[in-house]
């Protein structure tokens, strides 16, 4: 059964965002829903692993999907499974040691 596996620095991200957003923009219910829009697109992407868009220019073989026009998932697929790396704000300088944590 395919499965999702979250590398230390994407839970990382994860609680970082519901932080910032939940407790110092006191909106917790807004944190809620783009966790919620974040595990949808990872749900989705066992479905299609392939449907987001290849950024090699980064790291070879990652992925990035886009989650409310503001944060991207960069991911791997590895046989069935997705290994989640990283979850960034688009508003970011990403660079290639950034999805290396």
């Amino acid at each position: 059964m395919p499965r999702i596996i979250r590398t230390a620095s994407a839970l990382q991200d994860v609680d970082d965002i519901w932080d910032y957003i939940a407790i110092q923009n006191h909106h917790p219910d807004a944190a809620d829903r783009l966790i919620d829009a974040i595990d949808d697109y990872l749900n989705l992407l066992l479905e299609q692993p392939l449907m987001g868009e290849a950024v090699n220019h980064l790291r070879p073989g990652t992925r990035r999907g886009i989650v409310h026009d503001h944060y991207l998932l960069f991911y791997e697929v590895i046989r069935d499974d997705i290994r989640l790396l990283r979850v960034l704000h688009g508003a970011r300088l990403i660079r290639p040691q950034d999805l290396d944590r």
